[in-house]
């Protein structure tokens, strides 16, 4: 079984790798995958929730099983919809640290600068009173930033120590060794020029925290998406009562089949049908489609529209968590919580980083106080190890990127089910698409017509119109769609031919609309003036339909499937980014290849059965590495397992999207391009996150240590913890980034 859980207290990678550490060493459990950026765990195991909560508590680590709060969602979804707790205090609590560091920095620094100090506290004249100001300074900024002493103590003596414990270890090393320069001072071992590091046991704290803070609201951007999607659905809503009364109610409270008013200016709260009424709706904000879309009675509305204007009565169909927004708030959530199989190296890092980290530190300390005895300068090198590695940039990298990526990815209406989907969009390099639904509308459209010798289109198509118009056979559709405007005569006595065509008696004469059969082997009918068009329809793939009164023909018509207006240009596109594109379809050869000659696909695989279908993939996969199929019907659900990213039309049967790892909701091949354009600006953007986080800990932690002392070039504890927190801000801060993706 699959589980959720909500995890308090983690800080960086080093944290998520040892709660992950600790489920992981359990019997019983199969997978965990745990989130930074939302502070919650998935585990798939054999044993109670309890044993699971009880062992990450035991890491230090206060976990339970996630409950639901009424509203159905996800561990994901509520934590980054979640207000965020004691957001002022920490504000007002950090700028008071900083300020006070400030002041300490001005009091140690400033008589360096001429600065004036009072002579009171001036250290040629009251050096006891100048460092013990400088104490009750730093001590004030430590108690206002206990916190990183109580957890990173704390999970030191867990044995398993996190970026709290290399902070607070480097503060309270920096603390230590002033006060007790104080205490020699105080007993006259020492003169007051002797070196404190006040300034660097506070500064520090100041600088991460203000660090953390900003982290945090950058963090907290890129939640943006998932709250903003959350925010289409109406708090309330106005629905029809049995008696014809409207009333408000709460949108929770809707159920299946309720008769919802909507009228200009107000949010659709529900996925449903419209009744009746006639308006146009905006479904930017859920697809990215631009322009209103006119509804009229029989169409379908999604949840988070607005109706731009006309009204409408609209019957639910799903309400609450089943809604189309509803799940595209809880993929975005699901694959930001996810993890992508790149940040793997990052965990396989943090697994090590910390401790090694104190090992430097440790190694510098004792190096710079064998070799120059000075303890003083000893400590700063050892702090400044200690304080500018940074776990967090590496835990943040990843998730901070997918989320971006997939909240922008929902606002261009396209729905990535897993951080590993995204990830495998950035390396596809071949694209298989299906024919019907996916590159064509799936819907018959005229494509060709030829008129018997004498024949006008003024005589033939009333009568065409006439015959199609009672058949509800896509073919007829078709036609009568066509020609309506030709609408004028009655048919009479109207009949099916079962799988031949329809007859019916229009201005009293037996007029027939057929296929070849009918008209050639049955009727007897000459047909060879008709036959050279006939071919060429039919070579082209389209399907051509006879029309005649009594036993005259008049004509051949010919439908076929409409190809979308943007296929050529995706498929281009594709092209241009060096991909290789394939059509698979179930149709027959000269259809599937006049219709990919139309597509721009010269690779194509036609009269194939699901089972080929997928064969297919698996030959493109061998051929080219990476692919990625997109379709729509229940027909590619096999073939859309067997790629290694798979794509449904949001037109779709709901097998080909449960299938699939990716949602098109506009039914564009152009948005199959985006998804994979989408992917790799994501997988560009993780690639810097973890250069960036791994490169600057293997440059800046050597220097820190002094391996660079003998030049002249080290790294003061303050500078350290300025790098540090700028670190994790450069790296949110790029994944941001992606909010921007066009």
């Amino acid at each position: 079984m699959k589980s959720e859980f909500s995890v308090e207290g983690m800080m960086c990678a080093a944290c998520a790798s040892h709660v992950e550490g600790a489920v992981r060493r359990l019997a019983g459990v199969q997978d965990v995958s745990v989130s930074l950026l939302t502070n919650t765990m998935t585990v798939t195991h054999e044993i109670t929730e309890e044993e699971i909560a009880a062992a990450v508590s035991r890491a230090g680590y206060p976990t339970k099983p996630f409950t639901q709060n009424g509203s159905g969602e996800s561990a994901a979804v509520q934590a980054l919809l979640a207000p965020k707790k004691d957001t002022r205090r920490a504000l007002v609590r950090t700028l008071i640290a900083a300020a006070l560091a400030l002041l300490l920095f001005i009091i140690c620094m400033g008589h360096m600068v001429g600065m004036p100090l009072p002579s009171f506290m001036h250290p040629a004249h009251a050096p006891i009173v100048y460092l013990s100001v400088q104490a009750v300074l730093a001590l004030a900024v430590i108690l206002l930033h206990f916190g990183y002493f109580r957890r990173g103590f704390a999970a030191l003596l867990r044995r398993s120590p996190s970026m709290d414990t290399l902070v607070a270890l480097g503060s309270a090393a920096a603390f230590i060794h002033g006060c007790a320069t104080l205490l020699l001072v105080i007993l006259g071992k020492l003169d007051g020029h002797a070196h404190v590091y006040f300034e660097a046991a506070a500064m520090i704290l100041a600088l991460v925290g203000v660090g953390k803070l900003l982290e945090g609201k950058q963090k907290d951007k890129t939640a943006d998406a998932v709250r903003a999607l959350s925010a289409l659905s109406p708090k309330k809503t106005t629905v029809l009562t049995e008696d014809g009364r409207e009333i408000t109610v709460d949108t929770d409270s809707l159920t299946v089949g309720a008769s919802i008013v909507l009228r200009a200016g107000e949010r659709v709260p529900s996925d449903g049908t419209v009744i009746s009424g006639h308006g146009t709706a905006d479904e930017s904000a859920l697809t990215g489609e631009s322009l209103p879309i006119d509804k009229k009675a029989g169409d379908t509305l999604v949840a988070g529209s607005i109706i731009a204007d006309g009204s409408l009565l609209l019957r639910a169909e799903r309400v609450g968590t089943n809604t189309s927004l509803a799940e595209s708030v809880r993929m975005v959530a699901e694959a930001a919580s996810g993890k992508a199989p790149i940040a793997r190296m990052a965990d396989r890092v943090a697994a090590v980083f910390v401790p090694c980290v104190l090992l430097v530190a440790l190694l510098s300390f004792a190096l710079f106080a064998i070799f120059t005895h000075d303890l003083a300068l000893a400590l700063a090198h050892g702090v400044s190890v200690l304080v500018i590695s940074c776990p967090c940039a590496l835990g943040l990298a990843t998730p901070t990127a997918i989320m971006a990526a997939t909240g922008r990815a929902a606002e261009l209406g396209i729905l990535i089910k897993s951080a590993e989907s995204l990830e495998t969009l950035g390396r596809v390099r071949a694209v298989a698409f299906d024919k019907t639904g996916t590159l064509t509308t799936g819907e018959m459209s005229l494509f060709d017509y030829e008129l018997s010798s004498g024949v006008t289109l003024d005589e033939a198509a009333p009568l065409l119109y006439a015959l199609e118009a009672p058949s509800s056979h896509p073919i007829g559709r078709a036609l009568a769609l066509h020609f309506r405007e030709y609408a004028g005569k009655e048919a009479e006595d109207f009949s099916v031919i079962e799988g031949k065509g329809v007859y019916a008696k229009i201005d009293g004469r037996k007029c027939m609309a057929g296929n070849l059969t009918l008209f050639r082997d049955d009727l007897e009918l000459d047909l060879d003036h008709l036959m050279p068009a006939f071919e060429r329809m039919t070579s082209a793939g389209a399907t051509p339909l006879f029309l005649s009164v009594g036993v005259r023909v008049l004509g051949v018509f010919a439908v076929s499937d409409t190809l979308r207006e943007e296929s050529p240009e995706a498929v281009e596109k594709l092209h241009r980014m060096k991909i290789a594109s394939a059509m698979l379809t179930g149709d027959h050869e000269g259809a599937a290849h006049h219709m990919g000659a139309r597509a721009s696909i010269s690779d194509v695989r036609a009269a194939l059965t699901p089972e080929g279908k997928a064969a297919e993939v698996r030959a493109l996969k061998e051929q080219y590495g990476t692919v990625c199929m997109v379709g729509d019907g229940i027909n590619d659900a096999l073939p859309l397992v067997s790629s290694d990213v798979s794509m449904a039309v949001g037109a779709g049967t709901d097998v080909a999207a449960a299938s699939a790892d990716v949602i098109l909701r506009r039914s564009s091949p152009s948005d199959a391009v985006t998804a994979i354009r989408l992917g790799r600006a994501a997988l560009r953007n993780i690639r810097q996150n973890l250069f960036w986080a791994l490169v600057y800990n293997a440059l800046c932690i050597p220097v820190a240590a002094g391996v660079l002392y003998p030049l002249g070039i080290s790294l003061s504890p303050m500078l350290a913890a300025l790098c540090m927190s700028l670190s994790s801000l450069f790296v949110v801060t790029n994944a941001l980034r992606l909010k921007r993706f066009k």
